[in-house]
């Protein structure tokens, strides 16, 4: 699926192949920026001697992200995308490897923080110079692709992950020197984009800011809503099923396998039925597999269901309203724009913490997670239905 969407794209642009790998490889390192190091946790936290706050190592670098966000906007929108990119995917290795050697709780705590706001450029200028290469519908199948490389980038990184931490707590951190071999590849293929440096029509900066933010917001709360499966589900299902933590592994990645599938889906969907109408099945699809969670307490049948609605509703939300996002931006304020999208995405895997401890009971933590899908979708219904009324009257 992503080597068909891969070739396709490819042949749209004067990029190469090889310059398309190095901007998708860049953005997948953003999904591993806490999980990378997710299977050694255990060991990770007796060697910094913090096992009852080992969660803060995976959920900080989410937190640096927002907190780097406007900086690094404005960073990009200075530079320019291809230079932030570079200097983000340095600073993504240098920040990444460093823990191995840090002692103290607030320097390794800090060094995290960090490593997200170097996340939080990376995210944003390898959008920023997606968009400096394809424009339009092609923009919008590079987003779809993106979407697809990062799930992929989740299922590859945990599985070598895993692997690494077998030899030793300190050697999952040698996944963020991913970061400077993306950075050869995209010196090595990718060109220096003369879009940059070229005068572009602008739109009005202002009317831009006012409409990114249902976009931003749309964003946030996906991502809240899909990020409760990543942090309840291994408890759900060793609860329900008694599943090891080998089949919770197969089951999470399954959910990012069919994210992939439905992001290369997406951009036939938006064709068919608008931008706005498919965020709003994204969200529906999101209710309703939590509604099969949070009803099924005995069908493991039904609840890989659920695992496939939930997929289908990532594919179908986070992808768009990344490429909605592009969109609706100028290109002065493009990097700032992405930025705040990362700072969203990321506040939403933040907030997804405090949802799961809403109660002990993850049947009701479903039913009301549930309960938000549906309401956002019909909030969607209601207002494109009241949008195509004024535009038939007028």
């Amino acid at each position: 699926m992503i080597s068909e969407s891969f070739k396709e794209v490819c042949k749209m642009n004067t990029l190469s192949k090889t310059g398309v790998f190095a901007l998708m490889m860049a953005a997948s390192l953003t999904v591993m920026v806490g999980s990378a190091i997710t299977p050694a946790l255990l060991d990770i936290s007796r060697h910094y001697n913090m096992e009852n706050s080992a969660a803060w190592l995976t959920t900080l670098p989410s937190l640096g992200v927002v907190l780097f966000a406007p900086l690094a906007g404005k960073f990009i929108d200075r530079a320019g995308p291809y230079k932030a990119l570079c200097t983000g995917l340095i600073l993504y290795g240098a920040f990444g490897i460093t823990a191995i050697w840090l002692d103290g709780l607030v320097m390794v705590l800090g060094d995290r923080i960090l490593l997200g706001g170097a996340t939080a450029v990376v995210m944003s200028s390898a959008t920023g110079l997606l968009a400096e290469f394809f424009e339009g519908e092609q923009r919008l199948k590079m987003m779809a692709l993106q979407g697809m490389s990062i799930e992929a980038g989740g299922i590859i990184f945990l599985s070598i992950g895993g692997i690494l931490g077998s030899f030793g707590w300190q050697f999952p951190f040698l996944l963020y020197l991913l970061g400077w071999i993306a950075l050869v590849f995209l010196i090595s293929f990718v060109p220096f984009p003369k879009k940059e440096t070229m005068p572009e029509e602008e739109t009005d900066g202002a009317a831009s800011s006012e409409k990114i933010w249902p976009v931003l917001l749309s964003a946030m709360l996906a991502m809240t809503i899909f990020f409760v499966t990543m942090v309840s589900v291994p408890f759900y299902l060793a609860e329900h099923f008694n599943m090891t933590s080998t089949g919770t592994g197969y089951f999470l990645a399954m959910i990012s396998l069919v994210a992939v599938i439905s992001a290369s889906q997406m951009p036939k969907v938006v064709n068919k039925i608008s931008d706005y109408s498919t965020l709003m099945a994204g969200f529906f699809l999101f209710g309703s597999g939590y509604l099969i969670l949070g009803l099924n307490q005995t069908s493991l049948l039904l609840a890989v269901g659920a695992g496939i609605l939930i997929g289908f509703g990532f594919g179908f939300t986070i992808p768009l309203a990344n490429h909605m996002t592009v969109e609706k931006s100028s290109v002065s304020n493009r990097g700032q724009n992405l930025a705040y999208f990362s700072s969203a995405v990321f506040l939403g895997q933040f907030l997804s913490s405090f949802v799961d401890s809403i109660s002990n009971d993850l049947s009701i933590v479903y039913l009301l997670t549930a309960a938000a899908g549906m309401l956002i979708s019909a909030v969607y219904f209601i207002t494109l239905k009241k949008v195509r009324t004024a535009v038939q009257e007028n």
